[in-house]
């Protein structure tokens, strides 16, 4: 499982990961990029610039301005709802904690270590869930585990009811937060219209390529700075898209883990 020392080097290594993963990624759109104007380059040379310019190819270029807009703007509403989630795990994992720990308060010589006990594996397998380390259904084994201790540790109250029902709320909330990022992991935005971006993408840069130009450094100045923008946003999109991909090592911008490993870094101590 995730040792402390575990996870402080997580802590430590996070940004220095994903600062490498933006270059990787800016490579890689500079590489595609290098490679369209290398046609640009050979279609002028070989004289296959059929196309003319027109009215209707500054409308493409708008269209898929248009479509990659509707495209972010979808993406980034999952994205911002993501991330709360680790910040509203981290929360109902160690409130829970700490209700647990005031059983002992509330009804003296009882024992409620083993449900801490627990409840601090299932922290830790979040953890190792959102890293991609553990499937969901080794993570839901051990929910099940934690939640039937969580009820052995609830009939350990007495004088306070409350106290109860709240352990039992605490543990359905997680397991909605849970399945919340399995939903948002194992769904993608509208499959079809990232097939249309992809395609408005191509034959705008198609178009480019083959669009006739007696000055060649104008030619290439242009179709370097749109395919930029365009294969670099729909690059960003397409990672957007998976806000938990922290296991993936092509996955860029994540949403941060911090507050849920801090969370569990406590309950670790409190053992």
């Amino acid at each position: 499982m995730f040792a402390l020392g575990n996870l402080e080097r997580f802590g430590a290594n996070r940004l220095r990961k994903a600062r490498l993963q933006r270059i990787k990624l800016l490579l890689r759109v500079f590489a595609l990029v290098a490679l369209i104007a290398a046609a640009k380059v050979s279609a002028h040379q070989l004289g296959w610039e059929v196309i003319q310019l027109n009215p209707l190819f500054t409308t493409l270029v708008a269209s898929t301005v248009f479509l990659m807009g509707f495209l972010l703007n979808g993406v980034l509403a999952d994205y911002k709802e993501s991330e709360k989630l680790p910040g509203e795990l981290a929360t109902g994992l160690e409130v829970l904690s700490l209700e647990i720990q005031a059983i002992s308060v509330q009804s003296p010589g009882a024992d409620a270590y083993f449900a801490i006990i627990g409840l601090t594996s299932l922290a830790e397998n979040i953890v190792e869930w959102l890293l991609n380390r553990v499937t969901t259904a080794m993570l839901l084994e051990h929910f099940y585990r934690c939640h039937r201790d969580v009820v052995k540790a609830s009939l350990l109250i007495k004088t306070d009811p409350p106290l109860k029902a709240r352990l039992l709320g605490e543990m359905a909330t997680i397991l909605k937060l849970i399945n919340r990022i399995e939903t948002i992991r194992e769904t993608s935005f509208v499959k079809l219209v990232y097939w249309l971006a992809y395609a408005a993408i191509g034959l705008l840069c198609g178009g480019l390529i083959f669009m006739a130009n007696t000055r060649l450094h104008e030619a290439i100045f242009f179709i370097v700075v749109i395919s930029l923008m365009m294969i670099f946003l729909i690059s960003l999109i397409s990672d957007l898209d998976n806000p938990f991909g922290h296991g993936d090592a092509l996955s860029v911008e994540d949403v941060s883990l911090d507050v849920l490993t801090s969370a569990v870094k406590r309950m670790q101590t409190a053992q």
